[in-house]
């Protein structure tokens, strides 16, 4: 009888075409079989031949009961030997629930206490301080602080961060790291600050260029280190690197940090290096899969399989060299900085000059196998094509802008077909704390009950009521919006619904990026009236002033009044002004 042997499993959970693409590549070669569960459904990442299947997993809101039940019938169903997370997104949720998912499957994942630490970057930078290694100048927020405490004790420009960058509830929302360059824009941040929304890191501004060293650790032990350093960067990030060879001072540093907390699993350490001093220090810790991670395996130290070997097989690997002067470049992003740059120097010929010349001469690297892509790559190049057609034509190409009275057209068929029926017709933007909201509570002041309306956000993020500016607004235009909670645009919300309206093209991608299969069926409220130049989107009028907000609802109104003069005369309330 012939033996029938089973390929290994692995779930890896993300969709960027830097660490989640990296490690699906390596899985994949070393034909374990990839599974995945991505948020965006149309991430060119997803076109890697090494992907053999694809699932889908609710947002983790409101407890995350849908989530947990979704994943742990996943785990049962396919009884994967690992589960890999390549952003926050996918890891915080596992680390919630680890006693009872580790019991299924290995999970990718830091221990409490290095969770604890690596993802807050005030215990980060005390472990650091702790073990001796350079962290920048800085210290938190204090309740009294003024303009002058500040730059007495930290100077200016001032580096202010948020302790996480990821955290529960808002898990979907992203903090983000700002540079305050004089007082004027430090008293101004000052005064819009909350200080009940929680501690402030307060840093000074180190010179320097970026660089990381990874490593791949089993109970406080370095198993493998890899050094890389920016060859582009701007405004603290980039998208081109090159190896570089291991430097003992920051070698040895990590390796502190990484006996202290014990830590097992990949992490990028990555550090600030003045080349003028030949100082450094530490900047922030990534414990997942990080985004230069296409570079090391690139050239022959593929973390993520050896992650693989020792979490799923209890394997622990033997360190390997590497070459140092090759480089990696994430190309679309790369273009986008370097044109970023450049219309930072438009009065400026000359240096404009030699930056593109720069920029462009770099590529010569190619030619001499010295440098490779991200995404592009001879074994696996669909999801590289896939990104240079994304550059070169419109992102929402394939997603139908219904033209002149097809959304009419389509609200009066959903009526001669109802035979007595409610139409259920769903709003959707964003956040559904301005525009939708606003269009469910107007609509059911113009239709009949036989037509239901509501309202839904395609942001993961609950319960969260209206500005007081949309309220205000709202409410010279005949509506209570007060009471107003959203909600998000789930996929029983939109598949249940006989009719999806949404307002601009950012909806429209946000659901075809989420639900592919649902994209044909949207259409834009404003294309019921269109402005002048046949304009169809209704903006969103998040952070303006109360006007745009007003002059936003007298464009929903009309194309409401449109809608209602093209119903049938029961479905309209006998006291509409329309």
């Amino acid at each position: 009888m012939s033996q029938v042997t089973t390929r290994e499993k692995v779930l890896v959970i993300g969709d960027d075409t830097r660490s989640f693409l990296a490690t699906v590549r390596s899985l994949g070669r070393q034909g374990i079989e990839v599974h995945v569960a991505p948020f965006d459904f149309r991430a060119p990442a997803l076109a890697s031949r090494y992907i053999h299947a694809t699932h889908f997993l609710p947002y983790y809101l409101d407890g995350g009961q849908a989530w947990r039940d979704a994943m742990e019938a996943l785990l049962r169903e396919h009884q994967f030997a690992l589960v890999i997370p390549c952003d926050e997104r996918g890891l915080l949720p596992l680390c919630l629930h680890r006693d009872m998912l580790s019991t299924l499957t290995a999970l990718a994942i830091p221990s409490p206490e290095a969770l604890d630490i690596y993802f807050d970057k005030v215990r980060t930078r005390a472990l650091a301080q702790a073990c001796d290694v350079p962290v920048a100048g800085g210290r938190l927020l204090a309740p009294g602080d003024s303009v002058d405490s500040i730059v007495a004790d930290v100077g200016l420009p001032v580096v202010v961060k948020e302790p996480m960058s990821y955290a529960l509830p808002e898990l979907y929302v992203r903090t983000s790291t700002r540079i305050v360059a004089d007082r004027a824009a430090l008293a101004a941040w000052l005064a819009r600050h909350d200080h009940a929304s929680g501690p402030i890191l307060l840093e000074q501004m180190f010179p320097g260029y970026g660089a990381g060293v990874s490593v791949l650790c089993h109970e406080g032990e370095v198993l493998q280190a890899f050094e890389h350093h920016r060859a582009h960067e701007l405004n603290g990030s980039g998208y081109y690197r090159k190896s570089a060879p291991l430097d003992p001072g920051r070698v040895a540093a990590v390796e502190r940090m990484v006996r202290a907390s014990r830590y097992t699993g990949l992490a990028m350490f990555e550090f600030k290096i003045d080349p003028a001093s030949g100082g450094w220090i530490l900047i922030e810790v990534n414990a997942r899969p990080w985004g230069s991670l296409p570079l090391p395996v690139s050239i022959g130290v593929d973390f993520p399989y050896r992650l693989f070997q020792l979490l799923a097989r209890g394997q622990k690997t033997a360190p390997v060299d590497y070459p140092a002067g090759r480089y990696c470049r994430n190309l679309v992003p790369d273009m986008w900085q370097a044109r970023s740059a450049a219309a930072g120097l438009a009065r400026q010929p000359a240096r404009l000059a030699a930056h593109c010349v720069g920029w462009a001469w770099n590529f010569h690297r190619v030619l001499l196998g010295r440098e490779r892509n991200d995404t592009l790559v001879l074994d696996d190049p669909r999801p590289g094509l896939q990104e240079l057609r994304e550059l070169f034509t419109a992102r929402f190409g394939a997603a139908r802008e219904h033209a002149g009275n097809g959304l009419q057209q389509r609200l009066a068929e959903l009526v001669a077909k109802a035979n007595g029926r409610r139409i259920e017709v769903l709003f959707v933007c964003q956040g559904n704390i301005n525009r939708s909201s606003y269009a469910e509570l107007k609509s059911s002041q113009l239709f009949s009950p036989n037509l239901h309306f509501s309202s839904a956000g395609m942001l993961p993020r609950n319960q969260r009521g209206s500005p007081a500016v949309a309220i205000g607004a709202a409410a010279r235009h005949g509506v209570n919006m007060a009471g107003h909670r959203s909600r998000h645009a789930s996929a029983e919300l939109l598949e249940n619904a006989d009719l999806v309206i949404a307002f601009d093209r950012i909806n429209l991608d946000a659901i075809a990026a989420r639900y592919p299969t649902l994209r044909q069926r949207i259409y834009l409220l404003g294309e019921a009236a269109p402005t002048q130049g046949a304009d169809a989107q209704i903006r969103d009028p998040e952070g303006r002033d109360e006007t745009t907000f007003l002059s936003t609802y007298q464009r929903i109104d009309a194309c409401l009044a449109v809608l209602a003069q093209a119903a049938p005369a029961p479905l309209l309330q006998k006291s509409s002004p329309c």
